[in-house]
């Protein structure tokens, strides 16, 4: 059995969670270009719901190192 809990967030609190705006979040959904926003939930014709664990991926598949900076002498 898996101890982990599932978590599920509405967009307001998927949201709050990933400091994005709830219009930005809808955008990414309706979206064609498929893997550009976080996996989602649709339950019936409006309700959608974020699993924590798919945030979290999401926002590591994204992340970005600057190259461009320059090093610190210290």
């Amino acid at each position: 059995m898996n101890s982990v809990e599932t978590v599920y967030m509405t967009p307001l609190q998927a949201a709050e969670y990933t400091g994005l705006s709830e219009s930005y979040l809808a955008k990414l959904r309706m979206t064609t270009i498929s893997g550009s926003g976080p996996t989602f939930i649709r339950l019936g014709l409006r309700a959608i719901r974020y699993r924590r664990v798919d945030l979290d991926n999401w926002m590591v598949s994204n992340a970005v190192v600057d190259h461009s900076a320059k090093p610190v002498n210290l």
